[in-house]
């Protein structure tokens, strides 16, 4: 479920089945590879850089484009949290990437280099502009554009996306105490008697 951006559509399930999350890899790493070789041949390929600076696995580039995300997708998730940032959310979720299969973050990674490309961008989110350069409002308009959107594919990525990233700040001890949320049960200890 996406509490920042409600969905008019319904689908079979809430969450991205193992099969839908195969197609979006094998969707995203095809159109990754033909917009990465025009991209290529245009402006000559370059080494990946590696992890940014206090990341262990998100790159500069996957910040500035996820940064301007964090505060719509978590619908005041941040504003909760006294002190918290993107940049929180962000380290959140670098946290939580730990945790999953080389696999698994390689076609992560693969849907955010699609989301550098406009092309790209415009055929799941709906608009060319990069996230960073849009209003607040209008940002709120692509990603519930981008979470209506008919297109399988497009609607695999946003689930694809979106659901690791709010997940893993709604883990987080500080942001789970905002939600009203009280935990898992505690066990208690038998009365001595």
């Amino acid at each position: 479920m996406n509490p920042g951006i409600p969905s008019s559509k319904s689908s079979s399930g809430d969450g991205v089945s193992r099969r839908g999350f195969l197609k979006l890899g094998f969707w995203g790493a095809t159109a990754l590879t033909l917009g990465a070789g025009g991209a290529g041949l245009l402006t000559g390929c370059s080494g990946d850089p590696g992890p940014a600076s206090g990341f262990d696995y998100l790159r500069q580039k996957d910040l500035e484009l996820l940064r301007p995300l964090m505060a719509p997708l978590l619908a005041g998730g941040l504003e909760a949290v006294p002190g918290a940032g993107p940049d929180q959310a962000l380290a959140a979720f670098d946290r939580l990437l730990a945790g999953g299969s080389d696999g698994a973050r390689g076609q992560l990674f693969q849907l955010l280099d699609l989301l550098q490309l406009g092309a790209a961008r415009w055929w799941l989110t709906g608009t060319w502009a990069h996230f960073a350069d849009q209003e607040p409002a209008q940002l709120r308009d692509t990603l519930q554009a981008w979470a209506d959107n008919d297109g399988g594919f497009a609607r695999l990525a946003f689930k694809g996306l979106t659901q690791p990233l709010m997940m893993a700040w709604y883990v987080t001890p500080e942001a789970g105490r905002t939600t009203g949320y009280p935990g898992p049960p505690r066990n208690l200890a038998a009365k001595s008697a």
